[in-house]
């Protein structure tokens, strides 16, 4: 380890703290969907409305904020996303008409995307080596899934202790959400540096020039488009299942402080341990490929959607819901931890490496847009049952597309290592001699 260690880890979990927790009140809805509906009046269409809103700007976003990050402070960006987002908060506590929700959600994606999204990875990046890059990141997603866990078990406990008509619970948690993104804006100002990036100019100036030929010639690569596919149909039962807490109370009669509670353990602590679960699995297991590894977990998904769907009917026993539930957000969640592995193991070329996660990321996280008005409406216009049996059906349909896709991927990957293979053991033509 390098001199002044502790100072870089402490950046490293300030950083990752503060691009973990940014997004959590602009995913207010996945544990306090019911208080936002029933506190600051809005229908469930309008909730899917206020989340759709920000799926479609942040979509727009990812790709900019790559240039972002090339471009401008990490110091100044980082800091001054984490403090006008804690600003925003401030603004959301008043309960505020949906227009204003809709253009607060539009400031939401422009801090936490255009200007957080890549500039915390290159920050993060830059406080290590080429060698330690792996580490850097992996330590990363995990504070990430620790700072988001924390502050959601936190807040929830704040939640509990104020009566269910109360409608300060809410506001309490916005303001303690808010207070924290000021804190580490704050933070981030006094630790976090742009680092000395004359070895990058001295390296980019020797680099393959990027043209936007390269995003053409990326979008022709067919693996992108399996790699694009996979994160699809993944992502789809991520946002699915930011209707657990709705699901177990509505169908299984739990009251809404014990299924918000599962809420947090579904979408935070499963997003700290599910991942680098799904890396060891594909670590130490027998089957060594993330592609096959995320194919296997579709394959349970879509056996644990066929079960939902066949107790969604007449739900009896709570415990069997919950199980269900869980398993559904172990394959997800571990499957998140692996899908950017596949281009790598496709032998995407490091030169277009950056263009392909970009493309992926765009197209991969398009459910963000239309998943929570489709289902939101469905809540709102047919019966419950109905709805989530809809609801499973389109996790099922997005199951089935993940392994199709790493079915196709495995095998052009299989068929590449084959050529590879070939050509290493074929002899080189003899030499004429005179």
């Amino acid at each position: 380890m390098q001199q002044h260690s502790y100072r870089r880890w402490i950046t490293l979990a300030i950083i990752s703290f503060s691009g973990g927790v940014s997004f959590d009140l602009a995913y207010l809805r996945y544990i306090y969907q019911i208080p936002m509906a029933k506190f600051m009046e809005f229908s469930n269409t309008e909730i899917g409305l206020i989340m759709s809103t920000f799926g479609i700007t942040a979509i727009i976003l990812y790709a900019p904020s790559g240039v972002i990050a090339d471009k401008f402070s990490h110091r100044k960006m980082i800091t001054s996303a984490m403090v006008i987002t804690g600003l925003l908060g401030l603004i959301m506590m008043t309960y505020p008409p949906l227009w204003m929700m809709l253009i607060i959600q539009v400031a939401f994606a422009v801090t936490t995307i255009l200007m957080l999204w890549s500039v915390s990875i290159k920050a993060a990046s830059m406080l290590g080596s080429h060698s330690e890059q792996g580490k850097i990141m992996g330590w990363m997603e995990g504070l990430r899934g620790v700072g988001v866990m924390s502050l959601a078990v936190f807040t929830m406990w704040v939640f509990s202790r104020f009566a269910p008509d109360n409608p300060n619970s809410l506001k309490t948690v916005i303001f303690i959400y808010s207070a924290v993104y000021l804190l580490l804006g704050i933070l981030c100002w006094f630790f976090v540096s742009d680092g000395d990036s004359r070895q990058h100019e001295a390296e980019s100036r020797h680099s393959k020039t990027f043209q936007i030929g390269d995003i053409l010639s990326v979008l022709r690569i067919g693996t992108t488009w399996y790699c694009s596919m996979i994160i699809f149909g993944v992502y789809t039962i991520y946002a699915i299942l930011s209707y657990s807490t709705n699901y177990l109370t509505e169908m299984y009669g739990m009251s809404l402080v014990a299924a918000s509670y599962m809420g947090i353990v579904i979408n935070k602590i499963f997003r700290a341990i599910c991942g680098p679960l799904g890396g060891l699995i594909t670590t130490y297991s027998r089957v060594k490929s993330p592609t096959r590894v995320i194919q296997i977990l579709a394959t349970i998904g879509a056996l644990t959607l066929i079960a939902l769907l066949a107790t969604n009917r007449h739900p009896q026993s709570v415990a069997i819901g919950i199980t269900l539930i869980l398993l559904l957000g172990f394959t997800c969640y571990a499957s998140r931890g692996l899908y950017f592995a596949c281009p790598g193991e496709a032998k995407t070329p490091t030169f277009i490496m950056g263009t392909t996660v970009g493309i992926c990321s765009v197209i991969g996280f398009l459910p963000d847009v239309f998943v929570y008005p489709i289902v939101g409406r469905w809540q709102d216009t047919l019966p419950a049952a109905e709805a989530y049996r809809n609801m499973w059906l389109m996790g099922l349909a997005a199951m089935c597309m993940v392994i199709v896709f790493t079915f196709l991927l495995f095998r052009k990957i299989r068929a590449a290592g084959a050529r590879d293979s070939q050509t290493e053991t074929t002899p080189p033509p003899a030499r004429e001699t005179a």
